[in-house]
């Protein structure tokens, strides 16, 4: 559906384009009409509505100062980097903590540790802490020194876990968006931007560990626009997951646009994505646009 244009459904009923923040229209209407919010619908009955012109275009951002992402998946992939650093982390544990090994295979050791995480809700806002304490408990009950192997197990992990792959087109497209906005990241995982070799175009980055809260809980957006000093409506938040990042950041009062890498099908229970980008390059193009 495009520009003001409205269509009628089999019933009769006139239906309008989405009126979302910033974007709304003039309607005249003596039916009920079902207006578009994150997060509510809402019929009105009227003979004239009077919202303004729909921005096209660069007017839909012009408030824009920061453009804030999310990591895993959104600027490189997230299940090869943890792969590895599984294994790393189980060829070493290997090597110095055998009898652990002995007991557990790869297999058996990450259903373990998800048996584990599950013991506490803690640990989905705080992976660094759950995967501390579950390395402390295997060398617990396998008789080692625990909070020895949890301090080194972890540190091994860790560095594995930074070693991530780019998509191709992150880091020029980054390069060239730092010259014209702020940018800043959301992240409910244990990613560190320092670690990764994003901290010279990443000024400002939260982890859901920090609030103890995770996507899409609006305070872990809050916390990263106080961060910036900005209101939500100056922030652009580029994701992947439709509800942790899209249906997060838009109740939150970001703008949001769903980068779809994998050409996934968006849920049917949510409201399609008004900005959808295949990867930074169309990014770049919508801002400009």
């Amino acid at each position: 559906m495009a520009g003001n244009s409205k269509e009628h459904s089999s019933a009769g009923k006139e239906i309008y384009p989405r009126i979302g923040p910033g974007r709304l229209i003039a309607i005249e209407a003596t039916t009920p009409v079902s207006i578009y919010w994150p997060g509510r619908s809402i019929a009105i009955r009227a003979k004239h509505l009077e919202f303004g012109a729909v921005p096209t275009g660069t007017a839909v951002f012009e408030q824009v100062t920061v453009i804030a992402f999310d990591l895993d998946d959104t600027l490189w992939p997230c299940m090869p980097t943890i792969h590895r650093a599984e294994e790393t982390l189980y060829e070493w544990l290997e090597q110095h903590y055998p009898r652990v090994t002995e007991r557990y295979n790869p297999t058996q050791m990450i259903e373990y540790r998800r048996e584990f995480s599950a013991q506490e809700q803690r640990y989905a806002v705080d992976m660094t802490a759950m995967r501390y304490e579950f390395l402390q408990h295997l060398g617990d009950i396998h008789d080692y020194d625990g909070e020895q192997l949890s301090r080194n197990g972890f540190e091994v992990f860790f560095e594995a876990r930074q070693q991530v792959e780019f998509y191709d087109d992150v880091l020029p497209c980054l390069q060239r968006l730092k010259r014209k906005f702020r940018l800043g990241s959301i992240s409910n995982g244990n990613a560190s931007i320092e670690h990764v070799g994003l901290a010279h175009l990443i000024e400002h980055s939260v982890s859901a560990a920090d609030v103890m809260a995770a996507k899409p809980d609006r305070l872990i957006y809050e916390h990263l626009a106080e961060r910036f000093d900005a209101s939500p409506e100056e922030i652009v938040y580029v994701g992947d997951h439709p509800t942790y990042d899209v249906a997060g950041a838009l109740a939150a009062g970001y703008h949001a646009v769903w980068i779809n890498r994998e050409s996934i099908t968006w849920p049917d229970h949510l409201p399609e994505p008004d900005h959808q980008v295949t990867d930074l390059h169309q990014l770049e193009i919508l801002l400009d646009e």
